[in-house]
């Protein structure tokens, strides 16, 4: 990352300067290696972005308190309403507990509240999951063990439901062409239609972000495969063929915003 003050935009394209120094950077541990060192080329760069980490501060703080890259919870003086801002999602469980905890002592109920259960309560496809799901997925329907392991991570256990949702596009197997999105990734093209009918995506645009994350690993391939993801979800979802050209367009516009291995001219 980047350390650098900025007003927010909704872009996730990235300066192209910011690009070649994180290049730079990285060079300079990669080209000590003991195995002979590895040379960064822009090239390489198969998708990059930007986002904007707004940093928290309390309101009730003593003046000239610091900012906090940490979360923050306060209490309103007037109100006594206990807040919680910043943090971040590898951390929600820590946020939830310390500020449940701070509301139970703010409101001297530690006689009555239980100790916390967060680290006990299973995400959704964690009940039944072990190290060996991916295994058991690939035995039980032919899929490699990168896919395997991509569908666990993803899905938990409700991979196996995944598995067994039939892609209506083409209704191949998973066996034929295995089943694939496009190749060298280990998406599934039954993933789009599972996650049309079971996660609420309606958008070309949201699956091609935020669920698969592809733009965000290769924004060329995702360019590329999207419509076939608008031919897969218009068909789920019962697009007609306006509405797939718009959903279509929306996802191109959105993926070219992310960088490439070609450079962008953006006066940086």
């Amino acid at each position: 990352t980047t350390d650098r003050k900025a007003l927010p935009i909704s872009s996730p394209q990235p300066p192209e300067k910011e690009i070649r120094w994180l290049i730079s950077e990285c060079q300079k541990y990669l080209e000590k290696s003991d195995q002979g060192g590895v040379k960064v080329r822009r090239s390489d760069v198969l998708s990059a972005w930007q986002g904007f980490r707004p940093l928290a501060s309390d309101p009730n703080a003593p003046p000239g308190a610091p900012v906090s890259r940490d979360h923050v919870i306060s209490e309103n003086p007037e109100t006594g309403i206990t807040f919680i801002t910043g943090g971040k999602w590898t951390t929600y469980r820590e946020m939830a507990q310390d500020v449940i905890d701070r509301v139970i002592k703010s409101h001297k109920m530690e006689g009555k509240a239980g100790p916390c259960l967060t680290d006990s309560i299973s995400l959704r496809g964690g009940v039944g999951f072990s190290r060996n799901t991916p295994i058991h997925l690939a035995q039980e329907f032919g899929v490699s063990l990168s896919v395997a392991e991509h569908l666990a991570s993803t899905y938990g256990t409700y991979a196996f439901d995944v598995c067994k949702t039939p892609c209506i596009s083409t209704n191949k197997s998973l066996h034929e062409n295995k089943g694939l999105l496009l190749p060298d990734y280990p998406f599934l093209e039954r993933e789009i239609v599972y996650a049309c009918k079971h996660e609420m995506v309606v958008t070309v645009k949201d699956m091609l972000t935020l669920r698969t994350r592809l733009a965000y690993l290769d924004s060329v391939a995702a360019a590329k495969i999207a419509p076939r993801v608008a031919e897969i979800m218009g068909e789920t979802l019962g697009w007609c063929r306006k509405e797939k050209n718009l959903q279509l367009k929306e996802a191109l516009e959105v993926i070219k915003q992310f960088g490439g291995p070609i450079p962008k001219d953006d006066g940086s």
